[in-house]
């Protein structure tokens, strides 16, 4: 089979078949050529997660500066690679997938550098589209791809990677990822269910609401690394609308409690430790559903997000809060957050966390998470 020619145009990802004279590799060189391929596009993860984390209006153009420096013609020298190579029988679908991921990446880097100030925002949600997606196909192959499979957990897990890795004999559920439309009861929502999950134990859930203009499958994968390495299961789903409906919170609210217990008859989740955090918007809902059903959570979790004045938070105040903001916040500035936590503490709720980042503005969550939200949920349950 003569393999796949990868070319771009217009931004798109165009797969052409070129018929290629050289005989198929072998699987020694095929591996070693794909492993190398492997080190540079986990460099090129990373360093796109950090600008995702840290953008800001303010820090554009030379985030696009620094990237393009780092990345220069990385994509252009992988793609050529690929188009070269003829992969061996058994490695065809494996070399298709790993040739789509690594051209969505190429799409996401250059949606990313190639705007101009004025379309800041967009850069910022489309290139995180087609990052979510690379990243998904990436998944999928992951126990192919031994350079890049320490990527799905933090570092203290890499050592424990096989034992993660393995289900349990004769488990049915459903693990791993999955995403699920909307219902007649609930919106959509993405999943991750651990893949050595195991009925015989309660497991902590974790529901992770995305921020407006964003969804369900790209703020899962926030959270990813750390449930992967601790074990927790993620919620993450999807508003009714654009965003989450803060002033009237009622059919959000039953549209994720809904999900949960659904969720709940499926698989075996520890009733006190259902946790809640969310970003920007997804930050305000979490107060909406603490003040909604108080009694369904262990904690709540927001994250540069606003505390609505209506809500009663009296209701919630059994629940331990972690107020989360960065001080560079262009969205929604730092004193709603400081109000935020005074007004929870006036209501009389006994924990009340606030930290405020003072380098960090409004942007994705994923080393916040790992750092700040995880290791907070897991002392209140020690």
């Amino acid at each position: 089979m003569p393999p796949a020619r990868l070319t771009t145009h217009c931004g798109c990802i165009l797969v052409s078949v070129a018929l290629l004279s050289s005989p198929a590799l072998g699987e020694d060189d095929y591996r070693s050529v794909i492993a190398r391929q492997e080190g540079e596009v986990l460099r090129f993860l990373r360093a796109f997660e950090r600008v995702q984390e840290q953008l800001h209006p303010a820090k554009f153009t030379q985030f696009q500066a620094d990237l393009s420096q780092t990345v220069g013609e990385l994509f252009v020298r992988l793609r050529s690679e690929l188009n070269d190579l003829d992969p061996p029988p058994e490695r065809q679908d494996f070399h298709r997938t790993w040739l789509e991921a690594v051209g969505l990446l190429d799409t996401t880097y250059g949606i990313f550098v190639r705007s101009d100030q004025a379309g800041f925002m967009g850069a910022f949600m489309q290139s995180r589209s087609a990052f979510t997606r690379a990243r998904y196909l990436l998944y999928e192959i992951r126990l192919d791809t031994p350079v890049l499979h320490p990527y799905w957990v933090l570092p203290e897990a890499v050592a424990h990677l096989p034992k993660l890795e393995k289900r349990v004999p004769a488990q049915q559920h459903r693990v791993g990822i999955s995403h699920h439309p909307p219902s007649s009861n609930h919106g959509a929502y993405s999943l991750y269910v651990p893949e050595h999950y195991n009925p015989q134990r309660h497991w902590p859930l974790i529901i992770a609401l995305h921020g407006a203009g964003g969804a369900n499958d790209e703020y899962l994968l926030t959270w990813l690394r750390p449930a992967k390495s601790k074990g927790y299961i993620v919620l993450a789903p999807k508003s009714l609308g654009l965003t989450w409906t803060i002033e009237k919170p009622e059919p959000d609210v039953v549209s994720v409690t809904s999900t949960l217990m659904a969720l709940r008859e499926r698989y075996a989740i520890d009733p006190d430790r259902i946790l809640v955090t969310g970003l920007s918007d997804g930050g305000t809902f979490s107060y909406a559903l603490s003040a909604g059903r108080p009694n369904l959570f262990g904690a709540i979790a927001p994250v540069a997000g606003v505390l609505p004045p209506w809500l009663d938070m009296q209701k919630a105040v059994t629940l331990p809060f972690l107020i989360i903001h960065g001080s560079q916040d262009f969205i929604f500035p730092v004193a709603v957050a400081r109000l935020a936590h005074a007004t929870l503490v006036e209501n009389g709720l006994k924990e009340v966390t606030f930290t405020e980042l003072p380098e960090w503005g409004h942007a994705y969550t994923y080393s916040i998470n790992e750092t700040y939200v995880l290791p907070w949920f897991e002392r209140l349950f020690e």
